[in-house]
């Protein structure tokens, strides 16, 4: 049978068996099953380089391989965990099973904290950026691809995620702009004698309350670690640390940017306004009018 039948008779057999969820909009019977095809064939895509891809020749024991994978997918394993690929912001990152999926949501924060540096930064031969909660480095590969002069300093408490930020570094050939440290937020900062000398603080912070993580779908709960989602019994407690502690090392009209979850920017804004240590609090909404997104600026000590 010729591929492209055979591709299109795979098709049909998924069609409206597969289940989508909103924080992977990307996702589609169509790209799914052509990455799913590229994994088989040997070459790892996500599903958003898949369908810029020719489809390549399968030997019969790849389309069996493919099939496997397709039964897999059906079962509620993440389509990334599968190919061993995600794409956020343009870039492929490489992703093993068991990690946290990084969400095209969270494009609206690396997407805002790039253009600033790019804006604001352009000049400046070195800047020193701070992403906390790093995950398999996420936000900090891609401001150290789109930002050539800046240096990266990531944390996380989950060993596996820095395992993987590392592996993506030396993929993306970005190891020179980046550290990666498995601690949490903070403290593997403390003894580098740079505070008051950050200039942009990042975070994608677990945001979601201890309850309700307890009721996450089983594709997310079955397969991503409750730590990339868990943030208390209010869903609040990093955010704590992050608006409380972020002045100590942001360096005079330093930048603190960080995403927030659903219901929480207000609440969240209302806090950095309180906080005489910002100034120029701006809300960022995602295409739907939500909050999910703050940026304040250290206001200078001279003042």
């Amino acid at each position: 049978m010729p591929q492209k039948a055979i591709f299109q008779e795979l098709l049909y057999k998924i069609e409206g068996k597969l289940s989508f969820l909103a924080d992977k909009s990307e996702e589609n019977e169509h790209n799914t099953l052509s990455a799913l095809w590229h994994t088989a064939s040997g070459n790892r895509v996500s599903p958003i380089k898949a369908n810029k891809l020719e489809l390549p020749y399968l030997k019969p024991n790849q389309i069996s391989a493919l099939k496997e994978l397709i039964a897999s997918r059906l079962l509620g394993v993440p389509l990334a965990h599968l190919t061993e690929r995600q794409n956020f912001m343009g870039l492929d990152y490489i992703l093993n099973k068991g990690l946290y999926i990084p969400r095209k949501e969270t494009e609206l924060l690396a997407g805002t904290t790039i253009e600033l540096l790019l804006k604001e930064y352009s000049t400046e031969t070195k800047i020193t950026v701070i992403d906390l909660c790093t995950g398999i480095g996420t936000i900090a590969i891609a401001i150290a691809n789109y930002c050539k002069n800046s240096i990266v300093l990531g944390s996380d408490i989950y060993k596996p995620a820095i395992e993987a930020a590392i592996i993506n570094a030396k993929h993306f050939k970005l190891e020179n702009q980046l550290s990666f440290y498995n601690s949490d937020m903070f403290n593997p900062f403390e003894s580098l004698g740079i505070k008051n000398k950050v200039d942009v603080i990042v975070s994608a912070p677990p945001y979601i309350s201890t309850v309700k993580v307890k009721q996450m779908t089983k594709e997310i709960a079955d397969h991503e670690p409750s730590e990339a989602f868990d943030a208390g019994p209010f869903g609040l407690s990093i955010f704590n640390k992050l608006i409380s502690i972020s002045p100590d090392y942001l360096c005079n009209n330093g930048y603190l940017i960080f995403e927030c979850g659903l219901g929480q920017g207000e609440y969240l804004a209302k806090r950095l306004s309180l906080n005489k240590q910002y100034g120029e609090i701006v809300e960022i909404c995602d295409e739907h009018g939500n909050i999910r997104v703050l940026k304040a600026r250290k206001v200078s000590e001279d003042l």
